[in-house]
């Protein structure tokens, strides 16, 4: 089921951010932006609302502000361009090897690509606007005559904590905030 999530500012302090299942009458939520709303909260008659139902009606007021969602710039195709420090050389993607790439779909938590050698798959478990953490991966189990570059790889995404957007460039940072890999946006 898709929901909104809210922040409610009742108090004027910013809480944690909650699911919100029920609908806001004249609201139409577009992907990618974050919206920030003043709602009107009617309460109805229980004896008259089925029992279902939610006994409060939300009206929009007003859009107060909307700006585009800064961690949908991660949703994209990103081709490894480093790992630990080192550039990736034509000499190391030789081969069978290809060029490690990952996709990621900031609205399904989940992530998608290849080591260089094997296809992975996985799911991204916190995203915010300078963490990243992944979650379970996946992948195809093939063998490559080299594979030191696959190896160093998914062990920089496990450890990823932190990301950085400088440009067309995504940087993966450990907890220590060491450089873990570096891509460039492809499309």
């Amino acid at each position: 089921m898709q929901c909104l999530q809210i922040k409610r500012d009742d108090s004027k302090q910013a809480g944690p951010w909650e699911n919100f299942y029920n609908t806001i009458e004249g609201f139409e939520y577009q992907a990618g932006y974050l919206y920030s709303i003043r709602v009107r909260v009617d309460t109805l008659d229980p004896a008259e609302v089925p029992a279902d139902a939610s006994t409060y009606r939300y009206t929009l007021v007003e859009v107060l502000e909307k700006k585009a969602d800064p961690i949908m710039r991660l949703h994209d195709i990103w081709a490894l361009k480093e790992i630990n420090g080192k550039t990736l050389t034509a000499n190391q993607l030789e081969g069978s090897n290809k060029r490690p790439m990952l996709e990621i779909f900031i609205a399904e938590k989940r992530f998608g690509g290849n080591d260089g050698c094997n296809n992975l798959f996985g799911t991204i478990i916190h995203v915010d606007e300078s963490i990243i953490r992944f979650g379970m991966m996946g992948g195809t189990k093939m063998a490559c005559p080299d594979m030191t570059i696959s190896s160093e790889y998914t062990k920089a995404l496990q450890a990823t904590t932190s990301y950085s957007l400088e440009k067309l460039q995504l940087v993966f940072y450990d907890a220590q905030r060491n450089e873990l890999l570096r891509f460039q946006k492809v499309d």
